[in-house]
């Protein structure tokens, strides 16, 4: 006799093995996301680090004054009266801009949950640093330095100087 159809062995073994081939699929697909999300969080914090970094050189680079406050809060004043602070605080850098007419513009810089920004003064010639390190959370294991900014102050009223006495 002939019998046309399947056993129920064969649809177990059919079944386990789709089942395996379903789990594997599914997680592929999670750990592809898991890292799509993990990269788009890294170029969102590198884009902020590039802006911050782009701001912090030209505010410098235009300033008449340079005060460091403390390690978390600079202030710059410009040849036109405006004044530009910027302050460090719980991974937030904040630019603050006031005007001479009272206006106020304020732009933060959010950075990586584990990030934290400090400025510095260095003299002869006169330059600002801005620095922004993450603590890996490991006993023993300094800070990684993720940017370091070191620019001169007053830079751009150097080069109209130089090129007005070369005239």
């Amino acid at each position: 006799m002939r019998r046309n159809g399947t056993t129920l062995v064969e649809l177990v073994l059919s079944m386990s093995a789709g089942s395996a081939v379903m789990l594997l699929a599914i997680s592929l697909v999670h750990q592809t996301m898991t890292l799509t999300e993990t990269s788009r969080h890294r170029s969102d914090c590198n884009r902020t680090l590039d802006q911050l970094a782009q701001q912090f050189r030209r505010d410098v680079h235009t300033a008449a004054e340079m005060n460091i406050i403390s390690n978390d809060a600079l202030t710059i004043k410009n040849l036109d009266g405006s004044q530009v602070t910027y302050t460090a605080q719980n991974q937030v850098v904040v630019r603050e801009r006031k005007h001479a007419s009272f206006q106020s513009e304020n732009e933060r810089f959010v950075l990586a949950d584990t990030s934290s920004a400090s400025f510095r003064s260095i003299p002869n010639p006169e330059r600002a640093s801005l620095i922004v390190s993450s603590d890996s959370g490991l006993y023993g294991v300094a800070p990684r330095v993720d940017l370091r900014v070191e620019t001169l102050v007053g830079r751009w009223q150097t080069l109209e100087r130089s090129a007005e006495e070369s005239k």
